[in-house]
C-alpha cells in the first residue's frame, strides 16, 4: 500500500477521542453536497446560458445531455468495482480533481465550441455542439452525479451497522436541504458574480477542495483502522444479539442481478431519477408555462428542501424498525403525487402537491440508497452493487430532460411528461408489494430468487 493512503496516515482514526465513524458521517456529507455541480440540480441552472453559449435548442440540449450521461452511467458500474479494489481515497480524490476539470471546461464552453467547429469545418455546426455538450455532460455525471455520490454514500454506509439509520437521518439533514436548496442558491450565484465566475467559484470548492478533504478524513471502513462498525468493543459485540441491518452473508454481484428486491428498489429509485431530473433540467420553462417568473418556480425547492429533511430523518428512524419495501411504497406513491403538481403548477394547491410529494420522496430516496443494500448483500461488494445501482439510476436520469423536452415540443407543454411519470409510479407501488417484508436477510442466498430482506 502507498504510505499516503494508509488508513492511519496522517493520523490515526482509532485515536480520536469519539467514534471516528461520526466524523465519517460529516466528510461523507460534505462529500455528496460538493456533487451538486454534476447533478441535475446544478446542472439544470445553467441551461439558459448554454443554451445561449451553444446557439442549440432546448431540445438539442436536453439530448446532449441525455447522449452525455448514458455514456456516463455504462462507466458508473466500472467505477463501483475500482472503489472495492483501489479504496475510497483514491477515487474521492480522482472525482474530485475530475470534477473540477469539467466545470472548468464548462466554463469555456463557447471557446471550446469555437475551437471545435473550426477544427471540423466540413461538419454542420449543430453537430459539433452536440458532440461537444455531450462530453461536458458525461465528464460532469461521470466524476458528480456517479463517483462523487457512489464514493460518500458507499463509505458512510459501511462505518454503521445498529445505528445506520440514525446516521442516514442525520445525514439527509444536511443533503436533502442541500439540493433541495441548491437550485436557488446557484442561481442566486449567477445573478451576483455571472455563470462564468460561478463555475470557477464551483470548479475550486466542489472539485478540488473535495479531492483534498477526501484523502485526508476518508476512511474505507472502521476495521481498516482497528475498530467496528458503530464504535462497538469486540465485547459489546460479541455478547449482542446480531444486527437486522447488515446482511450476515456477503452477496456477490453477479446473485444480485438476479434479484427481484435488488431491480424493484432499483426502479423505483431510477423513476425518482428520471422524473425528478426531468423536471429540474427544464425548470425554468415549466414555470413560464405555468405564469410564474424564474424567482418563483425556484422558490419551490425551499419549502421541497424543509420536507425533505424531515423526511430523510424519520425515514432513516423507520429504516430500523420497519421493512424497506413500505418505504420504497411511499417513495414511488409520493412521485406521482408531485407528479399530479406539476400538472397545476398555475394554482397554489398544485405547488402544494409538487412540494409535498417530491420533498417526501426525496428524503426516503436518500435513506433508501444509503441502508438499503448492506442490508441485503453485506458490504464486501458494495462498491460494485453500489456501481450497478448507480449505473441504472443515472440512465434514468439522462432520459429525464429528453422526455420532458420531447413532451414540450411535441404538445406544447408538459402535461404529458407529468402523466406519464404518475402511471409509472403506480405500476411501480404495485410491483413493491412482491418484495420480502423480512428484517433480516437468511443465512444463504438461493440464486435463483435472489429475494433478500427488504
Amino acid at each position: 500500500m502507498n504510505p499516503l493512503l494508509a488508513p492511519r496516515f496522517p493520523f490515526d482514526p482509532a485515536r480520536v477521542p469519539f467514534f471516528y465513524g461520526w466524523w465519517i458521517l460529516v466528510v461523507t456529507t460534505v462529500g455528496m453536497l460538493a456533487s451538486i455541480p454534476g447533478q441535475t440540480m446544478g446542472v439544470g441552472v445553467f441551461t439558459e446560458h448554454l443554451l445561449q453559449e451553444s446557439g442549440l435548442g432546448r431540445l438539442e440540449i436536453s439530448m446532449a445531455y441525455m447522449v452525455g450521461t448514458i455514456a456516463s452511467s455504462l462507466l458508473i458500474p466500472l467505477g463501483g468495482r475500482l472503489l472495492d479494489q483501489w479504496g475510497s481515497r483514491v477515487m474521492i480524490v480522482f472525482a474530485g480533481v475530475g470534477l473540477a476539470g469539467a466545470l472548468f471546461l464548462l466554463r469555456h464552453t463557447a471557446t471550446l465550441l469555437g475551437w471545435t467547429q473550426g477544427a471540423a469545418s466540413l461538419l454542420p455546426a449543430t453537430w459539433v455542439s452536440l458532440a461537444v455538450l455531450s462530453v461536458l455532460f458525461l465528464l460532469l455525471r461521470q466524476f458528480g452525479q456517479g463517483l462523487m455520490t457512489m464514493v460518500s454514500r458507499t463509505v458512510l454506509s459501511k462505518w454503521f451497522d445498529r445505528r445506520r439509520g440514525l446516521a442516514t437521518g442525520l445525514n439527509g439533514v444536511l443533503v436533502s436541504f442541500g439540493f433541495s436548496s441548491a437550485p436557488l442558491l446557484l442561481n442566486t450565484l449567477i445573478q451576483q458574480n455571472g455563470p462564468a465566475e460561478t463555475l470557477l467559484l464551483l470548479a475550486v470548492t466542489c472539485g478540488l477542495g473535495i479531492a483534498a478533504w477526501g484523502w485526508l478524513f476518508f476512511r474505507d471502513q472502521p476495521e481498516d483502522c482497528g475498530l467496528l462498525m458503530d464504535g462497538e468493543s469486540q465485547e459489546t459485540r460479541d455478547s449482542a444479539p446480531r444486527s437486522r441491518n447488515t446482511a450476515a452473508v456477503d452477496v456477490p454481484l453477479e446473485d444480485v442481478r438476479r434479484s427481484y428486491t435488488f431491480w424493484i428498489f432499483t426502479l423505483g429509485m431510477a423513476s425518482s431519477a428520471l422524473i425528478v431530473t426531468g423536471f429540474t433540467f427544464h425548470i425554468a420553462s415549466i414555470g413560464e408555462h405555468a405564469g410564474l417568473s424564474r424567482q418563483e418556480i425556484y422558490s419551490v425547492f425551499v419549502p421541497i428542501s424543509v420536507i425533505s429533511v424531515g423526511a430523510h430523518f424519520l425515514s432513516g428512524w423507520l429504516s430500523d424498525r420497519i421493512p424497506l419495501k413500505y418505504l420504497l411504497m411511499v417513495l414511488v406513491a409520493m412521485l406521482a403525487l408531485g407528479s399530479l403538481g406539476i400538472l397545476h403548477l398555475e394554482t397554489a394547491w398544485g405547488r402544494v402537491l409538487l412540494m409535498i410529494g417530491y420533498g417526501v420522496q426525496g428524503g426516503v430516496w436518500g435513506c433508501l440508497s444509503v441502508v438499503a443494500w448492506p442490508r441485503f448483500y453485506g458490504r464486501k461488494y458494495l462498491g460494485a452493487i453500489s456501481g450497478l445501482f448507480m449505473g441504472v439510476v443515472v440512465f434514468s436520469s439522462a432520459i429525464g430532460p429528453a422526455v420532458f423536452g420531447l413532451s414540450d415540443k411535441l404538445t406544447g407543454s408538459y402535461a404529458g411528461s407529468a402523466w406519464a411519470a404518475v402511471a409509472l409510479n403506480l405500476l411501480l407501488f404495485l410491483g413493491a408489494f412482491r418484495a420480502q417484508t423480512m428484517l433480516t436477510a437468511p443465512p444463504a442466498v438461493a440464486p435463483d430468487s435472489g429475494n433478500l430482506s427488504s
